[in-house]
């Protein structure tokens, strides 16, 4: 089941640890029953069993050898809660944490939430959050941690990449895609007969365009190849973060920034100063140029986090 947090969801989620908290209940059946029993009116409008089977399924709860269902930590503390309210936006956070949407990570940053990349079917469903919406999901994206943004920058890096050796191949060209192979090479692909012949693939969205991060191996590389060196941006449109498959369609733009542009932004080292992992640049718009790259119209890549569908 989806445990998006829609009012239903949360609703059931709430009632079914009240009544696991205030005596164990033996299996599944007994647990709904229960729940039917001490529920409102809207008890019996709504669908217990999925949830239930589905908050087992998650880990959020479990039935030990004996067959009684026990709360996992989540679903004891809002059980306890006193306060209806809060319980119900403490559920609504641990379901977005226990099964965090596709979007979660592209759509909230650490303060704001990009609602354009959320789509119109979870909007509607999360509604009744109203004014709390915001702070209900800026508090799950904080607390899935990390990991996820490091997995997501990795994996849109990688189609962008795919995307840029797509469109070179569609030119008759013969890339070879090197970060394949290590990222110690200080740019993503390479050609043998073009003026230009070491791309680094930058990926962003409409909201990241502006910056990227460039590692001090990037930019050795930038200083050691000069002009053959140069950096080619792929931004794509918001929609693309919710596609499944990822096309030329959703790619919104593609520029250049020349390996003299990039050596104007960094500072030299001094005495004083080094930078020795990577820094975060952000070039004047007039310094970006529109890329002569012609996008592959076949390119077609399974979507931002989709693990059923392969690469084409």
């Amino acid at each position: 089941m989806n445990l998006l947090p829609d009012h239903g969801v949360v609703y059931a989620t709430v009632l079914l640890a009240h009544v696991a908290r205030i005596s164990p209940r033996t299996g599944v059946d007994e647990w709904v029953a229960a729940a039917r029993q001490h529920g409102s009116h809207l008890a019996t409008a709504t669908d217990l069993r999925t949830p239930a089977q589905s908050l087992i399924a998650a880990g959020l709860a479990t039935v030990d050898e004996k067959g009684t269902v026990r709360l996992g930590r989540p679903l004891a503390v809002l059980a306890a809660s006193g306060d209806a309210r809060r319980a119900m936006q403490h559920a609504a956070v641990t379901l977005l944490i226990a099964q965090p949407p596709s979007w979660l990570r592209v759509a909230v940053g650490s303060e704001c939430v990009e609602r354009a990349y959320i789509p119109q079917p979870d909007l509607n469903a999360l509604s009744w959050l109203g004014e709390s919406l915001d702070e209900v999901l800026v508090e799950a994206r904080r607390l899935v941690g990390a990991r996820q943004e490091a997995d997501l920058a990795k994996e849109i890096g990688d189609v962008a990449e795919e995307f840029v050796v797509s469109a070179l191949k569609a030119a008759g060209q013969k890339p070879v895609h090197v970060a394949r192979i290590s990222d110690a090479y200080g740019y993503d692909v390479e050609l043998s007969e073009a003026p230009v012949r070491f791309l680094e693939v930058k990926a962003a969205g409409p909201q990241t365009a502006d910056r990227f991060h460039l590692s001090r191996n990037e930019f050795d590389m930038c200083v050691r190849r000069g002009d053959a060196w140069r950096i080619v941006q792929v931004v794509f449109d918001a929609g693309a973060f919710i596609a499944n498959p990822i096309t030329t369609a959703d790619v919104r733009e593609i520029r250049e920034l020349s390996a003299s542009a990039v050596r104007g932004l960094v500072p030299g080292d001094t005495p004083a100063f080094r930078w020795e992992s990577s820094a975060l640049l952000t070039p004047s718009a007039s310094l970006w140029r529109p890329s002569d790259l012609t996008p592959d119209p076949g390119f077609l890549h399974r979507g931002f986090g989709s693990k059923d569908a392969a690469d084409d």
